[in-house]
């Protein structure tokens, strides 16, 4: 594994380490307590310091474990110092405390703990086979104790406040010194470390019987963080996913063999199969330190690490939060895995999920079986049998069943129903869905649909989708006339590039998954992109040529260009006409729209690649340049031998059903050289068009160059004029519907996102001219001339 594949996984398997160590941790302690040969034996511990204590001096620290003398037990059960009980009265109970220095641990063993015992222990019921309780000391400890009858009316604050008090039953449980249990009606087989905190709780257990319920079901395993989420179809097969709390995407997009089993980014390897010596021999809770369950009824088989929370839950059964994690108000969860920061909250049923890093589900949202890319959110709707990707966002009540949308970064409106997935057998129906979909109001899509060769296309509100597989990218799906849908291709492109260009800043601002961070940042125009537009432009073209074959074979005469005869006006019908159509129909107008729009954009992106590779040559020189020797440096030297023929077509490789290739293993994804080959080969092949399109009349090195050149600003001018007037439409009829909408709207003219689109237009123009200035070329009326 390289360097910088080991740095991007580095927080993932530092994650997996620190909660090995609190296991250790458990492990320990019980290790000791079950080597105890009498009730009366004292035993000395050595544990390593928590990595949250930023102030501990010391690696480690070492605990004295021993019985309660009798003057203590009877500070225990005196109803009027701790007033506690045993409800078991053969309960073993150990007194925990850390001993203050080397060598001193036979010394402080025989030291009398009433005193502190009266102050951090009250009114506690003790049962089961065995109980340590830890005791804080004011000398060895660094954490100030406050008293529990300490005078807070709020609830929460006695999370803070170091000790046991109120608890009815405390059973079979670690309290390390410097936990804080309160109010809680039940607390059996929990780790409690330092700083951690159990308040105002009904139940929290970790029964043998969940554990293996749990194991039985989904194969969740708490030590290794990880479980079995079934998504895709919800019978007739499924698509199973093991996913451990330490997964990323390209994890699970490696077990749906979604790459198909080649990635470039670096894979979080499964952990390690646990030993028979290192599973605990009782089932325990584990709260690391500074993490919390408050006021939650039910809780059963969970660990938090530090400052994770479950606040107010309804009911938790068998989850593990990373760092910073929540549940909280009212949810009910079973089998759920948090990563950091992620949230599952206000009175949300969630079942057998999968949050990554920043994700959040809720309020009101009933998801199960259901993995979350990073900075994924849904409130108010359902989700089953889903992989949601990064970035994707479902605000309002809707229903996704069986999709699988690995790259996320769309929008599902409200009232849409993307879950059509019954054929009247068997719920066995699924949806692959492509990065940026965005499904508007009350669509409803009736399975099976495929749309990962449609990135970023628009199903318009109330549009009802019938299952087709569609492979032209940028598309809006409308209503359309005799009952099927019509489809412009590119139109997002064409019409509403403000909605690219908006959402590339979006997407980079709302990305907060920092560990996520080494494959989440692609960006939307990118290098697998443009292959699917020039798939989907040969797709349209084909039919023109095809059409004008057929016409001139009967007589008639050929049409020029890329239009299609008269024929087509009527349109064009479902796949059978066009590949990759669906089962949608398309004007020749939304035709060449797309050929248009798809050239633009291939071009513009080959082009820009030209013109960065341009400018970091003519920074690095000091001279003027010859354009033979320019050329050589882009690897444009035949540039004159191609410059007459016919745009080359190809062949589309989207005909076989497959994924297209993920953007993380992409090699220009993280390779600046594999984005110019790119970038150069798809310049290669659009040159014929490029120079048919200019009316320079040169035909010299000279002046091709130069015409790539002013191509290049011409389509970053109009991208930034197009950008302009997608946003200006929206003002002119905004202001002519609603009163008062210009006084409360930013203009166009200061949008931000337009602005920026017009000093791109403007930096290219300036970097052009750097580059004609290195190769001695000035532009003027009748296309260029060398001042050489």
């Amino acid at each position: 594994m390289s360097t910088a594949s080991s740095s991007a996984i580095a927080p993932f398997l530092e994650s997996r380490s620190s909660r090995q160590l609190y296991h250790d941790r458990t492990l320990a302690l019980l290790s000791t307590l079950a080597a105890t040969s009498s009730p009366q034996t004292t035993s000395l511990l050595t544990l390593p310091n928590h990595p949250t204590h930023s102030s501990e001096r010391r690696s480690t620290s070492t605990f004295l474990l021993r019985p309660p003398s009798s003057e203590e037990l009877s500070v225990l059960l005196d109803p009027s110092l701790c007033n506690c009980r045993l409800v078991n009265p053969n309960v073993e109970i150990r007194l925990m405390y850390r001993v203050a220095g080397n060598g001193e641990g036979k010394s402080m063993a025989k030291w009398d703990l009433s005193a502190a015992l009266k102050e951090q222990v009250r009114n506690n019921g003790f049962g089961g086979e065995w109980l340590i309780l830890g005791v804080l000391l004011d000398g060895p400890d660094d954490a100030t104790t406050t008293t529990a009858t300490a005078s807070s009316s709020a609830a929460s604050a006695l999370s803070n406040v170091a000790g046991l008090s109120n608890n009815t039953l405390l059973s079979e449980c670690i309290l390390e010194p410097g936990s804080s249990l309160h109010d809680n009606s039940e607390v059996s087989r929990t780790h409690v470390m330092k700083h951690a905190s159990i308040v105002g709780c009904g139940s929290v257990t970790c029964p043998r019987s969940v554990v293996e319920a749990s194991r039985k079901k989904c194969r969740f395993d708490m030590q290794r963080g990880s479980m079995d989420v079934e998504v895709g179809p919800e019978a007739g097969g499924g698509r199973l996913v093991r996913v451990c709390v330490e997964s990323t995407l390209v994890d699970v997009c490696r077990d749906l063999n979604m790459d198909s089993g080649v990635t470039l980014a670096p894979l979080v390897p499964q952990p390690p199969t646990p030993k028979h010596d290192d599973v605990p021999a009782i089932p325990m809770n584990s709260l690391a330190p500074r993490s919390s369950l408050l006021h939650t009824p039910t809780a059963a088989h969970v660990a938090l690490l530090p400052h994770s929370t479950i606040r107010s839950a309804q009911s938790v059964l068998s989850a593990l939060l990373l760092p910073h994690a929540a549940i909280s108000w009212g949810v009910t969860a079973s089998h759920a895995l948090l990563q950091w920061d992620a949230t599952l909250t206000s009175h949300s049923d969630a079942h057998r999920v999968f949050l990554m890093e920043r994700s959040e589900v809720g309020p009101h949202s009933f998801t199960a079986n259901a993995i979350y890319g990073p900075d994924a959110h849904v409130s108010g709707g359902e989700v089953h049998c889903t992989v949601f990707g990064p970035n994707a966002n479902g605000h309002h009540q809707s229903l996704l069943i069986g999709i699988l949308w690995p790259l996320g970064r769309g929008n599902v409106g409200y009232g849409s129903n993307v879950g059509s997935n019954h054929t009247g057998r068997i719920p066995d129906q699924e949806t692959s869905v492509g990065e940026g979909t965005f499904w508007g109001l009350g669509s409803v899509i009736k399975f099976p649909v495929d749309l990962t060769h449609a990135p970023y296309s628009i199903v318009a509100a109330g549009v009802q989708l019938p299952p087709q597989r569609i492979t032209l990218p940028f598309s809006l799906i409308t209503d359309g006339p005799n009952n099927m849908n019509l489809l412009t291709p590119g139109w997002l492109l064409h019409y509403s590039p403000y909605t690219i260009a908006r959402s590339e800043v979006k997407f980079a601002n709302r990305r907060m998954a920092k560990r996520h961070d080494f494959y989440t940042g692609w960006k939307i125009l990118r290098a697998g992109v443009m292959d699917m537009l020039v798939d989907a432009r040969e797709s349209l073209l084909s039919v023109g040529r095809r059409q004008q074959q057929q016409q001139q074979q009967s007589g008639g005469e050929g049409t020029s260009g890329n239009r299609a005869p008269a024929s087509a006006v009527q349109g064009y019908k479902t796949d059978k006409a066009i590949p990759g159509l669906g089962a949608n129909q398309l004007t020749e107008k939304g035709r060449q729209i797309g050929i248009k729009a798809y050239t633009a954009a291939i071009q513009r992106y080959a082009l820009r690649g030209l013109l960065h590779r341009l400018v970091t040559m003519a920074k690095a020189q000091d001279e003027v340049l010859s354009a033979e020797d320019v050329l050589r440096h882009v690897g444009l030297e035949g540039v004159l031998a191609v410059s007459g023929h016919d745009m080359e077509t190809t062949t589309s490789s989207t005909s076989k059903v497959n994924w297209p290739v993920l953007p993380w293993n992409e090699e220009a994804h993280t390779d600046p050289e594999a984005q110019w080959k790119h970038q150069h080969s798809l310049l290669m092949k659009e040159l014929p068009s490029i120079i048919s399109s200019t009316t320079n009349t040169n035909n010299n090195n000279i002046s091709i160059l130069s015409t790539l050149l002013q191509k290049c600003v011409a389509l970053e001018q109009d991208h930034a004029k197009r950008v302009y007037q997608s946003k200006s439409r929206d003002d002119a009829r905004g202001a002519k519907t609603v009163p008062g909408y210009a006084d409360v709207h930013v203009a166009a003219e200061k949008d931000s996102v337009v602005l920026a689109a017009r000093e791109e237009a403007e930096s290219v123009k300036r970097d052009v001219a750097v580059v004609e200035e290195m190769m001695g070329i000035a532009t003027g009326g009748g296309g260029a001339r060398s001042r050489l």
